[in-house]
């Protein structure tokens, strides 16, 4: 039920996403963007004319307890998305722990001390025993069915115990009697995001359920969970060649920084979580500090405040979490890395770039845009249309906006053409590009795409409310996403050229190609460091 992957369409700092026939990168796509309209002017006139309405009716506070809520009155009809953001993600991970942040998104709708089991007490004597086995397991080095005969057959007879207690999706199931539509929740590198819509008259059920699964989460049902979190992850990794093309991309990408680790979690440490891990981990992450609450539609801030206020302000302050410390290296050469599986080739092409507020951000973006974003852009002409060397190029950043991270291209050949032929091809379009192709037409084409997608997300509210409640955590302001867009609408063809010239070279870019086995050979991972 749940989207593990934060997909959302938020051109926040930049983060844009690729088209949805295109081939790309397994952890960040959902939607395609608009087509593009009209000219940069009148898209520019409607952010002028939007904008400061947006600025004129928000209402932003932080409780006392640290934690930030935005309420955004909008719309005449009587509903609301309400949005709470977490700032946890896979780079708030390290070896041992990967997975940690999506797994417990999952738990999270498990249900509290009093929904989703029928006796709590006894519950949670049956929830205390289960982690003595697993801790022992642990111990071990084992998994629980290699304790021995009788160790097993405790586990077990507890699990039959335990589900005579629970009650499976009532969590859920008590958003669903009220008429919500699209609830759900994703983790990515930074963020974990809970969000639904509701109508009015469920403000205060919203409030009470939110604020008690920050509170009381119990870890009901974690071994099954994670067995659909293991299976997850052989469906999107082990067994799709395509997301192990990604994995291995970031992998030899980053080499100390934790962007190297999957969100979802590597399959030794998605087994090895236990119930207590987790329990330690929401002790340490869902802190009020690390918090932002977004409301956006049917608000009423006179009546609305107190609510926040009695639900939100009741859970206790605790010191932030440490932020990850470790600094990637500078890259000194050309990485490549080949996986051989039966599949078509494919290719990612990934160069290192700088994270927002920085001044380069928003022209690497729309040096993207012009790159690859549409039928007329270099990339796309060239290697799709003229020379039909590609089915596909598409484009986006990531793995996530916290840190310095990548700016990628990913690129599928057309049979009988292969990944060296068709990135020999990709190379000139670059240099030709760096050479004469920064326009002005073309960036005026860049501008209209960027900004089609970027209004259009403005129409929702479960959007805006992602914009405000991430940017809050992330940048410290909900403006953010405007200051960023009012930038890449500032950009020039200079600043084109310039972070075309600066950041597309080879010594800093990461190559990952996806190859059929050569006939009598097993499927293998070569790596060279140029």
């Amino acid at each position: 039920m749940r989207i593990e992957w934060a997909a959302a369409l938020i051109l926040l700092a930049g983060a844009y996403l690729f088209a949805q026939d295109a081939h790309a990168l397994p952890q960040e796509q959902e939607s395609a963007r608009p087509p593009v309209i009209a000219s940069t002017e009148s898209f520019m006139g409607s952010a002028t004319e939007v904008f400061p309405r947006v600025f004129e009716k928000i209402e932003v506070r932080t409780l006392p307890n640290g934690l930030s809520v935005a309420l955004y009155p909008r719309g005449n009809a009587p509903v609301f998305a309400g949005v709470v953001a977490v700032r946890v993600g896979g780079s708030d991970e390290h070896v041992g722990e990967t997975g940690i942040s999506h797994m417990f998104e999952h738990m999270a709708f498990k249900g509290t001390p009093e929904i989703g089991t029928k006796d709590y007490q006894k519950e949670r004597v049956l929830l205390d025993e289960l982690e003595v086995l697993a801790a022992q397991a642990a111990s071990e080095g084992v998994e629980v069915h290699d304790l021995g005969e009788e160790s097993l057959k405790l586990w077990n007879e507890i699990h039959e115990a335990l589900k005579r207690l629970w009650i499976t999706d009532q969590f859920t199931r008590e958003f669903e009697s009220r008429g919500a539509e699209g609830l759900n929740a994703t983790t990515d590198s930074e963020m974990t995001k809970y969000f639904v819509n509701l109508p009015r008259t469920e403000l205060e059920f919203w409030l009470k359920m939110e604020s008690e699964r920050i509170l009381r989460p119990v870890m009901r049902q974690f071994y099954q969970e994670r067995d659909v979190v293991m299976e997850e992850r052989r469906m999107r990794y082990e067994d799709d060649p395509e997301g192990k093309l990604y994995e291995l991309l970031r992998s030899t990408a980053f080499l100390a920084h934790p962007y190297k680790n999957p969100v979802i979690g590597y399959a030794f440490d998605i087994r090895g979580l236990t119930a207590r891990m987790l329990e330690s981990f929401h002790r340490r992450f869902y802190v009020p500090g690390n918090i932002a609450v977004a409301i956006v539609g049917d608000v009423r801030p006179s009546e609305d405040w107190p609510l926040i206020e009695k639900y939100f302000g009741r859970i206790p302050a605790k010191p932030l979490p440490a932020r990850p410390h470790a600094v990637e290296p500078v890259q000194q050469g050309e990485r490549r890395i080949v996986l051989e599986a039966d599949a078509s080739p494919s290719f990612y092409v990934a160069y290192r770039k700088v994270q927002y507020p920085h001044p380069d951000d928003a022209p690497i973006s729309v040096m993207l845009e012009m790159l690859a974003g549409s039928i007329t852009s270099p990339l796309q002409r060239t290697l799709v249309q003229r020379l039909r060397l590609a089915a596909s190029v598409s484009h986006a950043e990531g793995p996530g906006v916290a840190y310095p991270n990548l700016m990628m291209f990913a690129v599928r050949p057309r049979a009988p053409h292969t990944n060296v032929e068709v990135l020999e091809a990709f190379d000139r379009v670059l240099q030709d590009f760096k050479n004469s192709g920064v326009t002005q037409n073309r960036l005026d084409i860049a501008k209209r795409s960027i900004a089609t997608s970027y209004l259009s997300e403005l129409a929702s509210n479960t959007s805006l409310g992602k914009n405000f409640a991430t940017s809050m955590l992330q940048f410290g302001s909900w403006k953010a996403p405007f200051d960023w867009y009012e930038k890449a609408m500032a950009v020039t063809s200079a600043d084109v050229q310039r972070v075309a010239d600066q950041y597309l070279i080879h010594t800093a870019r990461s190559i990952a190609m996806l190859e059929r086995p050569k006939a009598g050979t097993q499927t293998s991972i070569n790596a060279e460091q140029q």
